[in-house]
């Protein structure tokens, strides 16, 4: 049985690109972490 993964992202203004990006990754792991860096978007 593999060890369960966590993935981490760090992000900046990435309103755009966020939800795809957490949609590709959901199956991968077993928990996704995003920080959000001082977007001044609707990240």
């Amino acid at each position: 049985m593999p060890l369960p993964l966590s993935i981490s992202i760090i992000s900046k203004n990435e309103e755009a690109n966020l939800r795809r990006c957490l949609e590709s990754a959901a199956d991968l792991a077993a928990e996704i972490i995003v920080v959000d860096s001082g977007s001044t978007d609707a990240t």
